[in-house]
């Protein structure tokens, strides 16, 4: 969750403190994912080597999907372990895993992803785009053009290629027909220094609430998140930590991020296409403000015309 309110953070986004009245570091029962039950159920991961993409994978293996594809540039056998011992240890069947090696930003390797996928599952419920890479970069005129270019190919270029290439079998599928891409709260935010991951990920925004826009009256629900402030190797420093001024900050849990995922995905929730959600935000409460947030679209729309 944000530090308490009136306490420095560098990273305060739009409706941290007030979009619900409780807000949250780690995960609670009413999102237990263990709780769920997405037997026969299809998923993807990307970025599922560690982390935030680690945490969310096993919160689907508790969650009885029973087929989940997770893909990453390194090594994912670590995670299809960790997936393996958590749908035990709640008592689920272990989950048909398959592991996926490709760069998220080449489209040949996505593609090829993408069909292995439809081989292996031959059916898409749930795409989880989470990878993503960069958090600074420096001030516009000393940062470097391939590294600042190399953000967008991984957190602009990867999210669509997979959108590209797993909308058709999802529509072909016509199950739970849900997009969730990784934001960040950064999409919102004009820190000095981070011009490539912060325009990086207010386009990735854009470019979620377009596939809903294109392919909402068919089904598909595609919304992004803001995973929580987890410390991950992008925010942790050469010794391992995260640095002592941002330490307040980041609190919260994978766990947190994997749970919130599978409870705003296990059913269809249209009504969230397009839309942007913080993980920390109490869900069950966000749910519950549905028709408030959606009579306050038409009052736009309204006044728009």
């Amino acid at each position: 969750m944000p530090p308490p309110k009136g306490v420095h953070n560098i990273i305060e986004g739009p409706g941290d403190y007030d979009t619900t009245s409780v807000i949250h570091s780690d995960t609670y029962p009413a999102i237990d994912s263990a709780k769920s039950d997405l037997s026969g159920k299809a998923v993807f991961i990307s970025g599922a080597t560690r982390g935030i993409g680690r945490g969310i994978s096993v919160s689907f293996a508790k969650a009885g999907a029973s087929m989940i594809a997770i893909g990453g540039r390194a090594d994912l056998s670590d995670t299809s372990q960790a997936m393996r011992a958590a749908a035990a240890s709640v008592g689920k069947p272990e989950p048909k895993i398959l592991e996926l090696k490709f760069d998220v930003s080449s489209r040949e390797g996505v593609d090829a992803a993408a069909a292995k996928i439809k081989k292996v599952f031959g059916r898409m419920d749930v795409v989880v785009n989470n990878a993503g890479t960069g958090l600074g970069g420096g001030p516009i005129p000393e940062s470097d053009p391939d590294n600042w270019w190399n953000t967008f190919a991984v957190n602009l270029k990867g999210p669509y290629l997979v959108m590209r290439a797993l909308t058709p079998l999802m529509l072909e599928t016509g199950g739970l027909s849900t997009f969730v891409t990784v934001s960040s709260v950064g999409a919102h935010l004009r820190s000095p220094g981070y011009s490539a991951y912060q325009t990086s990920k207010l386009a990735v925004l854009r470019l979620t609430e377009f596939l809903d826009a294109e392919y909402s009256d068919k089904g598909i629900v595609a919304i992004t998140i803001h995973p929580g402030n987890v410390a991950t190797d992008m925010t942790r420093g050469s010794n391992g930590k995260v640095p002592e001024e941002l330490a307040h900050i980041f609190v919260d849990t994978a766990e947190l991020t994997g749970d919130s995922v599978v409870y705003l995905s296990k059913e269809k929730r249209q009504w969230l296409g397009g839309r942007y959600v913080n993980v920390t935000w109490d869900l069950p409460e966000l749910m519950e403000k549905k028709d408030e947030i959606v009579k306050g679209d038409k009052l736009k729309v309204q006044l728009v015309v």
